[in-house]
């Protein structure tokens, strides 16, 4: 049995989206690349902080896209991608903030302990996600089993069954006119 997005259309469906992805990254590319030298060299520090932001910015639009597609799988890399990416940033800069001197050690603390809130954030929200996939992926197999199994009769069917031609079945016979009617329980 074939549907309606089997074949050709389901290629093109995801050839599109890893051309889309590959603009996305390469968009986000520039960018990065962009914010990083259009700052002087002594404002690096907070260059790379932007580009941590926008990178965790970026995750969270390419998984809120991948809403709006089939098959999210591409949007859903990017995402993780762009996650990781932008944590290891932010880690790495807050962490070596205050061995170049741009950040002091209480900077740090805190810079780290909003950033570990966040990933418990992130990695919750993933765990979430991945449940309630799982439990999607359950539901669609049981309707799936429910519709082959209790499929409906065609309209000839039960047209040759119920037709006027169809003897009608027979009733069992009535008990004698004098004979009370059986209790039920």
């Amino acid at each position: 049995m074939s549907t309606a997005n089997s074949g050709g259309a389901g290629a093109r469906q995801g050839a599109s989206a890893y051309v889309i992805t590959a603009l996305l990254l390469v968009a986000a590319a520039l960018l990065f690349v962009g914010i990083y030298l259009a700052l002087p060299a002594g404002q690096h520090f907070d260059a790379l902080l932007w580009i941590g932001a926008l990178a965790l910015v970026f995750a969270l639009a390419s998984y809120l896209l991948g809403s709006v597609s089939r098959d999210p799988a591409a949007q859903r890399s990017v995402a993780y991608g762009f996650m990781g990416m932008g944590f290891a940033t932010l880690f790495l800069t807050v962490g070596l903030g205050p061995t170049y001197g741009v950040e002091s050690q209480l900077g740090e603390i805190e810079g780290l302990i909003v950033l570990l809130l966040l990933v418990v954030v992130a990695v919750a929200g993933i765990a979430w996600r991945a449940r309630s996939r799982v439990q999607d992926q359950a539901r669609e197999a049981e309707q799936v089993a429910w519709r082959d199994q209790a499929s409906a009769p065609s309209a000839f069917s039960y047209a040759a069954a119920n037709g006027p031609n169809v003897p009608a079945q027979v009733q069992p016979p009535s008990p004698p006119g004098g004979a009370p009617p059986p209790r039920s329980p």
